[in-house]
């Protein structure tokens, strides 16, 4: 697979930094020539210094062969005409755009972007999670899933129209053990897995999972 990430900052470097011990190909594109040159000098990427909303930008990174395009940028300007550009001029199938102002969220949702990720909101709900689970007595789990460190993730996989589960009861899924379907979103309703549930396209399953058994479970859910 091959990641064009837009932004060279803390967030686009780290992500970069991900994906390359996943084995995904990766090149950034970032403005400031001295962070170029600290991004090439430390990770095996190909680094472009240039504007990611430049056309020319895009395409010396090899965007129209990207899986992914990636832009993690301070401005939601250059986030949204990235993404636009990537899925029109390049024809990328799946763009992800961090979201700095969360009143454009809706915009970015609305004119396709795939995923999109307002950094307050996740910020503020992992805090509020947090107290409430103390309170409780009861651990928070999720950092405990986004450490690097952990040997297990959560995910969740989208059921298309192409999809090997599609139209399969949940049941007939040759999931493997150390996965477990933790819920399913259908048209904005949670439902718990069972075995009598019919997939259907747009279908959203949640697992929780080894990390090295991602593809499995990838292929098995999307086909890719």
């Amino acid at each position: 697979m091959y990641a064009v990430i837009i932004g060279g900052g803390k967030v686009g470097r780290n992500l970069a930094e991900e994906l390359l011990d996943d084995g995904i190909v990766v090149a950034i594109i970032e403005k400031d020539s001295a962070k170029c040159e600290q991004i090439a000098s430390s990770i095996n990427a190909l680094v472009i210094n240039g504007d990611g909303a430049d056309f020319s930008a895009l395409e010396s990174a090899g965007t129209n062969k990207a899986d992914f395009t990636i832009a993690v940028t301070g401005s939601d300007e250059v986030n949204f005409v990235v993404c636009q550009l990537a899925k029109i001029s390049f024809k990328v199938k799946i763009t992800l755009a961090r979201i700095n102002d969360p009143r454009n969220e809706s915009i970015f949702n609305k004119l396709g972007v795939d995923f999109t990720y307002t950094t307050t909101h996740i910020i503020a709900k992992m805090m509020h999670e947090t107290i409430n689970c103390k309170e409780c007595g009861f651990p928070f789990a999720i950092p405990e899933f986004l450490s690097r460190k952990s040997k297990f993730e959560m995910i969740r996989f989208v059921i298309k129209e192409n999809s090997p589960a599609k139209d399969k009861n949940f049941s007939d899924l040759a999931i493997p053990e150390g996965a477990l379907a933790i819920a399913i979103s259908r048209d904005g309703e949670m439902m718990l897995p069972s075995g009598k549930i019919t997939l259907k396209a747009k279908d959203i399953l949640y697992f929780t999972l080894r990390k090295d058994l991602h593809d499995v479970v990838r292929k098995t859910i999307v086909g890719i």
